[in-house]
């Protein structure tokens, strides 16, 4: 009971590393501690139950956040928001009670601790759509190991966290694992030596100035039909303010009508930007009228939409957020409870294929609100782009940590493809990330506002965007043979 216990807490501290808390260290705390209550379990059962209340520990904690979103949003009572969220935090707990059943029956070395964490990080990231949150890279991004990441993206961060918090609490055990582990710690650590030399990407052009628009609509006005008025008066009048010659950026769903039924508004607002030598993009709801019906986009135009080459300069999300933008098995469950009719939830996904954007001369690779969190897209989209920029709409999530953490992790996107990042939202954290992953400038959350900010237009290609996850998934499964023969020697 001790072990468990301990075990729940050790996942507890987790989230302590990352954002808003920033206690890095204590990411290590707790692998650490989860590992040595894995090293104590006496079956695969109990190995299995102990992985899964840390894992309960680290999303009982760490998404606490979800229920505010369905609750104060999705009309939702807290009686059963509360619940719900426990079960979406119970669910994803599985994949660490698996991680360490694997580890235990493959003889609970660091070494195959690392690999099947990251295997399963990894599945968590696609299955079912994916939740790919909370990393344990992510809580690295503002420490020395932060130049892995252009290799390895976040996924050689997680397993560096994860083998060096395990090889401290295994050099306490005997067997050869322990010398294996120490060494291959040691390469990680000279690896990150050599790594603040390196530079993958340089400089394309000079510095361009970009505004950042930030309107700070409450969410439960946003949607509002009486609103809709009152949103174009808000932006518009930020968007006189700006000097001439800027790249100017609105949040996503900035306006809550379809560009089809705006059209005059928003080409008006990009051609007096144009008047002035500046650019304009943003984030608007798109529909299109076929012979199979109607669909709804989430989307981002930089506008004038046509460009000289007469295609549409827009971009359509790919990954979309259950529940949020559309409804699983929805003509089942449309209907039960208002959270399954929230604003906006019958989006359907863009193709993969789409082009980047291109503004002021400028290609950018956009990206919307949750699709920033995966980071082969987000790599494979940056090739040939001179930046990044991401759009989104936190306010969901209300004063929580969700935001704060959202915002740590589309940093490491612009570390791992060594870009600037563009970061616009309705209420915080906006924001200008250079390619180091560090915030150059940013505007207070909830706050209504514009960012005034320059970005530096980069090309080249990090070893990440060449590779992605895989060979970080290979030596993964390397691990995990090594593991086990090992425990078939013993």
């Amino acid at each position: 009971m001790r072990d468990r216990l301990l075990a729940l807490i050790a996942g507890l501290l987790f989230p302590l590393a990352f954002a808003p808390y920033d206690l890095w260290p204590m990411l290590f705390v707790s692998i650490g501690a989860g590992f040595f209550c894995l090293q104590q379990a006496d079956s695969a059962r109990e190995a299995f139950l102990r992985g899964w209340l840390y894992g309960l520990g680290i999303f009982g904690f760490g998404i606490s956040w979800v229920h505010v979103s369905m609750h104060d949003y999705g009309f939702m009572p807290l009686w059963m928001a509360i619940p719900f969220t426990a079960i979406f935090a119970a669910f994803l707990a599985l994949f660490y009670g698996l991680s360490f059943y694997v580890s235990w029956r493959l003889g609970r070395s660091a070494l195959v601790f690392a690999g099947s964490w990251l295997v399963l990080d990894w599945v968590r990231g696609w299955l079912l759509t994916g939740f790919p949150w909370l990393y344990a890279g992510y809580g690295l991004i503002d420490t020395p190991f932060s130049p892995l990441a252009p290799i390895g993206g976040v996924w050689l961060l997680t397993l560096t966290a994860v083998l060096l918090a395990s090889t401290v609490i295994q050099l306490r055990l005997p067997g050869p694992q322990r010398w294996l582990a120490a060494a291959l710690s040691v390469l990680v650590l000279a690896s990150t030596g050599i790594a603040h030399t390196l530079t993958f990407t340089r400089p394309s052009g000079e510095m361009q100035p970009v505004a950042l628009v930030q309107g700070n609509i409450p969410q439960d006005l946003k949607w509002q039909l009486s609103m809709r008025e009152r949103t174009r008066e808000i932006y518009h009048d930020l968007t006189a303010t700006i000097p001439d010659g800027y790249l100017v950026i609105w949040p996503e769903s900035a306006l809550t009508e379809f560009y089809q039924t705006i059209t005059d508004f928003v080409e008006q607002e990009g051609e007096a930007l144009a008047a002035r030598g500046g650019g304009f993009i943003t984030g608007v709801p798109w529909r299109t009228v076929d012979n199979g019906g109607i669909t709804y986009r989430n989307s981002i135009a930089a506008i004038p939409l046509r460009g000289e080459d007469g295609l549409e300069r827009v971009y359509h999300k790919q990954k979309l957020v259950p529940f949020g933008e559309y409804v699983p098995m929805q003509s089942l469950i449309r209907g039960l409870i208002p959270f399954f009719d929230l604003p906006m939830s019958g989006f359907t996904a863009g193709n993969p294929t789409q082009p980047n954007l291109n503004a002021l001369g400028h290609t950018i690779a956009p990206f919307i609100c949750y699709e920033i969190l995966y980071p082969e897209q987000v790599a494979s989209r940056s090739h040939g782009a001179d930046a990044l920029i991401t759009i989104s709409n936190d306010a969901w999530f209300g004063t929580s940590a969700g935001p704060l953490q959202h915002f740590q992790m589309a940093r490491m996107r612009a570390l791992e493809t060594g870009r600037w990042l563009l970061r616009g939202t309705n209420n915080g954290v906006t924001a200008v990330i250079d390619d180091h992953g560090k915030v150059v400038d940013a505007l207070p959350q909830f706050e209504r506002d514009v960012l005034l900010s320059q970005y530096q237009p980069r090309q080249g290609t990090t070893p990440f965007m060449i590779t992605g996850v895989w060979p970080w998934l290979v030596l993964a499964v390397i691990l995990l043979v090594a593991g086990a023969r090992f425990r078939i020697r013993k």
